[in-house]
């Protein structure tokens, strides 16, 4: 399949493209990271696929209108 077939029949059936649904996914993950763990930022960011804290940070404020670390304070379980 080319790559533009696989971006055409990807954006008909999960409504977005690939890439937005990786970050979607990564930050689902990150905000799971941060609701049940201890693990600083940038662990975070390397654990959800971010590489980097800063890029953690870029993407997660951009979704969720939060940064990581306030959205861990508002969201922390226990």
């Amino acid at each position: 399949m080319s790559p533009s077939t696989f971006h055409r029949r990807f954006l008909a059936e999960t409504g977005t493209t690939p890439l937005r649904w990786l970050h979607h996914e990564r930050i689902d993950h990150a905000r799971s990271l941060l609701e049940t763990s201890g693990l600083d930022v940038a662990a975070i960011a390397r654990a959800a696929g971010f590489g980097t804290a800063a890029n953690l940070r870029q993407h997660f404020r951009r979704h969720t209108g939060l940064t990581p670390t306030a959205y861990r304070a508002a969201h922390a379980v226990g």
